[in-house]
């Protein structure tokens, strides 16, 4: 079928013998590009090629005025409010500036006359208009918040024509204002212009005011001529399709001449239409590349199809890349990829939010210096950014023979808990290190040429890693940054009194969100991939268009402008109504002489339209297909394959190599009463953690937890006990609180405690163990402290699954006391509440051993915790023919042991075990009672038929850390 394109320059060359003085305008440089080609193709003799412009091109080249770039544009508008309101802030400005420039643009463009627009926007027009709509008896207040509204448009009035008067002063000028001088001119600047004879303009749909004057101008002196794509479907057949809506108006009113051209492939040709609805965005892509694919295999290779996959959503270009085949070599984008997408504006990002979340802390010395920290976050998110990691990998490893800097700098803040950290702490972490240098020196406040000088020494650092990296975007990434640092420069080199580095920041990520790659490829491969306004008066005999879902196109009624919609429709500037006639003609016209289309759209509820597939499709459903039966339409739904998965046995079975590994770990590494505790409430636990070794996630914390303050308590009141109590001296308060601090800062060096819920936790801390030691220091009589964070271990033999087994009991007793009447006790600290429950198990001699060694409630594991204690210390003076303990030996048989609890929450009571395993003072009955409970235990730990399985207990795994493993 004969494309629009061959068809305009058949007929251009059917009008003109010489080609060098005509001027052919049609609507985007890709159009041009293929027009070209076909005039190459219809003529036989080598000619002057005409001179073929996009529109914006040859607006710019005919106007006096030079497009000014968008650096410029915004400083020149913010300075230009400035003088009509001085109490404006660049930031707020920031907020609604491109608005404001997009309004202005289309303002002129549309060829609006701004006063009347302005003024009818004001405040008494407003008002007067509400009014006459309003109940009998009913009146608005002016006053109040509609005020400050109306003011703005009044301001709005005055920066519409300062700012156009400060352009012009430097010969400089926006898009629209461009286009309106043009407009406004056109006689002087184009009809007298002598080196044209004649200009066509070919494949346009809805000209903006300007366009029209400035053509119909040309048209109706004889000096122009508009070739229309345009067909009989929705011009005179189906009048109420939206897409024909401009164009009906210009043939009516016969502005430009002679009609060429309409044609009716909409409603003659043949033409498979088939519709997939696709379970997410991404997948789209998925699916467009598996048809392409498919479709090439079908192709003759010496003469395949041309073929578009047209994006509706730009944000598919880079998924739709690599969804192509890696045989697809022959491809031409006709898009622009956005820098906002990329892995660089990340790392912008992320070194602006370093430097602005810097927090400042006095100084340790004399002086009040104030030292600004980053947070550990912010450090971790720059340094584990994908741009620092290679570069560590190509120019670090080689060069390390230990770990990195990196490597050494997360691995220090998570050891040490380190929550800020000053550029001094991280320079020293990385010895003074460029790349540490440029990432953290801290910026001096509104120093926007440091700033500036940051990235430029970062491009520097990472060029020469990306140099030869084989993802060229991210190389052209960094170019496109540096020039865009040039630009930035030398603009706010005049206006250094405007930036702070929140401006900075908003300022430069507005520049770079309209910042684009331009692909280069070869533009006559047969595979094209563009947005849908890039098709304009293009045409392909296949095409593949992605999320035509409601919502995205037509796009949602969005109003992103500060002109209301009533007086937008008043003054003739375009609504959303314009806008969907403009896609809906796009739409219609990639159809005209397409032969194979595939729609995808998403189908799920949490695509744009809730999921709901475009009136467009519904309209080529349910109205074309009426007027033309040779379309084939069929819908196809995309469902992810699932596959059959096999059911994982949830247990770990004890094979000869794991029985082995568990009497290995019972021999040397030892049982602990933690550890038997963590068998008998979830043996999948305890495998995971002392038979594999797996080893709990280190992280960061900035609030100190419960573990934390056991920890310090624990270490405080053990040096206490050295210190003090076991020379037998009282230590003073001041002294105590001397000893805590001194002992958090040795364990916790990152936690800040000055401020915050931290400072509450350590005040708590310091509180119970003062409110602890004056409790037990009043006591009369008082127990003698024998000895503190005592470690005992015994090594025993028992007769295991019928194998005589070496077992290493161990553990660490928090304090060890004797009573007046010499009883000793073994004392464990809970900086927590503790309740002992199963008092009437216990004292059941039937129930209680059955109870030990299969309970798992976590309360009875401090019952199985104290009993392990007092095992201990019988086994260790049986062994060791009595234990000595500050200078006196406790003989085996002499001395009764037994075992509490103190918590530091109930200070006045001392919390004793329930448990009497024996009747009176047995220690040799007690220790063979116990080894005949712990066999039975060690037993069924290596026992083959019974596998290492999860807890049934919900409840255990809320704070395991296994949980995720275990996928609970």
């Amino acid at each position: 079928m004969q494309s629009f394109l061959n068809l305009v320059a058949r007929r251009i060359l059917d009008n003109h013998q010489s080609l060098e003085r005509v001027s052919i305008v049609v609507p985007t440089r890709r159009a041009a590009f293929f027009l070209m080609q076909e005039l190459a193709k219809e003529t036989s003799e080598a000619a002057i090629s005409p001179h073929i412009q996009a529109v914006d091109d040859f607006v710019e080249s005919i106007c006096t005025l030079e497009i000014e770039d968008p650096v410029h544009l915004l400083f020149d508008l913010y300075e230009t409010f400035r003088e009509i309101d001085p109490e404006v802030q660049f930031d707020r400005f920031m907020g609604w500036a491109s608005v404001l420039l997009n309004d202005l643009d289309r303002i002129d463009q549309y060829l609006v006359k701004a006063d009347y627009l302005f003024d009818y926007l004001s405040e008494a027009n407003a008002i007067a208009r509400w009014q006459a709509t309003l109940p009998e008896g009913k009146t608005l207040q002016s006053e109040g918040g509609s005020k400050q509204y109306f003011s703005l448009f009044e301001n709005i009035k005055l920066v519409y024509h300062s700012f156009r008067n400060r352009l012009l002063e430097k010969g400089k000028a926006y898009r629209g204002m461009a286009y309106r001088e043009l407009a406004e001119d056109v006689n002087t600047l184009l009809l007298e212009r002598p080196e044209f004879d004649k200009l066509y303009f070919a494949g346009f749909n809805a000209f903006t005011e300007s366009e029209r004057s400035i053509v119909s101008s040309l048209v109706k002196v004889g000096k122009a001529e508009v070739f229309w794509d345009s067909d009989q479907y929705y011009m005179t057949v189906n009048p109420g399709v939206e897409a024909g809506k401009s164009l009906r108006d210009y043939q009516k009113s016969r502005l430009f001449g002679e009609w060429n051209w309409t044609t009716d492939h909409l409603l003659s040709s043949q033409k498979n239409i088939t519709v997939y609805g696709v379970p997410n965005a991404t997948l789209q892509t998925k699916v467009a590349g598996q048809l392409y694919q498919q479709m090439k295999a079908w192709d003759d290779p010496e003469n395949p199809v041309p073929t578009a996959i047209v994006l509706a959503d730009e944000n598919l270009l880079l998924p739709m890349l690599y969804s192509l085949d890696e045989t697809v070599v022959d491809l031409n984008v006709t898009m622009g990829l956005s820098m906002r997408n990329s892995l660089l504006y990340t790392l912008v990002d992320s070194i602006f939010e370093l430097q602005q979340n810097a927090v400042e802390f006095r100084g340790k010395s004399g002086k009040m210096i104030r030292i600004p920290k980053f947070g550990h976050k912010s450090i971790n998110k720059v340094l584990n950014h994908p741009f620092i990691r290679h570069y560590e990998h190509v120019m670090l490893l080689p060069a390390s023979t230990g770990p990195t800097i990196i490597q050494k700098t997360l691995w220090a803040i998570t050891r040490e808990n380190q929550v800020f950290l000053s550029s001094e702490e991280l320079m020293d972490l990385s010895e003074n290190h460029p790349l540490f240098e440029i990432l953290f020196t801290n910026w001096q406040k509104n120093n926007s040429r440091q700033v500036i000088s940051t990235f430029y020494q970062l491009i520097e650092l990472l060029r020469d890693v990306y140099k030869d990296y084989k993802n060229a975007l991210e190389t052209e990434y960094l170019y496109l940054f540096y020039t865009l640092l040039k630009q930035f420069e030398q603009t706010i080199e005049e206006k250094t009194e405007l930036i702070t580095l929140r401006t900075l920041r908003s300022f430069m990520f507005e520049l770079i969100r309209q910042t684009k790659i331009p692909f280069s490829g070869e533009p006559v491969s047969n595979l094209q991939i563009m947005g849908m306004l890039e098709t304009r008066a293009l045409d392909f005999e296949r095409i593949i268009i992605l999320s035509l879902n409601e919502g995205m196109l037509p796009q949602a009624k969005r109003q992103n402008s500060l002109i209301p919609y009533d007086a937008a429709q008043t003054v003739g500037l375009p609504t959303h109504q314009h806008q969907e006639a403009v896609m809906s003609y796009h739409f219609y016209r990639l159809l005209q002489r397409a032969s194979e289309v595939h729609i995808l759209y998403t189908s799920t509820s949490d695509a744009p339209g809730g999921g709901e597939k475009s009136r467009f499709i519904q309209q080529v459903e349910y109205e074309l297909t009426q007027y033309n039966p040779l379309i084939q339409i069929e819908n196809k739904v995309v469902v992810l394959e699932s596959s059959q998965q096999r059911e994982l046995e949830e247990v770990v079975r004890k094979d000869n190599a794991l029985l082995a590994i568990i009497r290995e770990y019972l021999a040397n590494k030892g049982l602990y009463p933690t550890h038997l505790n963590e068998f008998i409430r979830c043996s999948m636990q305890f495998y995971l953690k002392h038979i594999v070794g797996v080893r709990e996630k280190e992280e960061v914390e900035e609030e100190l937890g419960m573990d934390k303050i056991g920890t310090w308590l624990h270490a405080s009141l053990e040096r206490l006990d050295q210190e003090f109590f076991l020379l037998e001296k009282d230590p003073l308060e001041e002294e105590i609180k001397g000893v805590m601090k001194d002992e958090f800062d040795r364990l916790f060096k990152g936690y800040v405690t000055d401020l915050g819920l931290n400072r509450i936790y350590f005040q708590i801390g310091e509180h119970q163990i003062l409110a602890f030691l004056k409790n037990q220091m009043a006591q009369v009589p008082r127990r003698k402290i024998l000895a503190a964070e005592q470690p005992l271990n015994v090594n025993i033999n028992l007769f295991l699954q019928g194998i005589d087994t070496p077992v290493r009991i161990g553990g660490k007793i928090d304090r060890i006391e004797q009573s007046a009447e010499g009883i000793l006790y073994v004392m464990d600290y809970k900086t927590g509440s503790v309740e002992l429950t199963g008092r009437q198990k216990l004292t059941d001699p039937l129930k209680r051993e059955e109870v030990i060694r299969k309970d798992p409630d976590r309360k009875m594991g401090y019952v199985r915790q104290l009993w392990m204690y007092e095992y201990l210390m019988y086994r260790k003076m049986r062994d060791e023919q009595g234990l000595s303990l500050r200078e006196t030996v406790y003989n085996f048989g002499d001395y009764a042991v037994k075992s509490g609890f103190y918590s530091f929450r109930d200070p006045k009571n001392l919390i004793s075990n329930p448990l009497e395993l024996t009747e009176g003072l047995a220690p040799q009955h007690f220790i063979e009672k116990s080894e005949t409970i712990l066999k039975d235990i060690l037993n069924v730990m290596l026992d083959p038929n019974v596998p290492f399985r999860k807890t049934d207990d919900l409840g255990t795994c809320k704070f395991c850390d296994f949980a995720g493993i275990c996928g609970r």
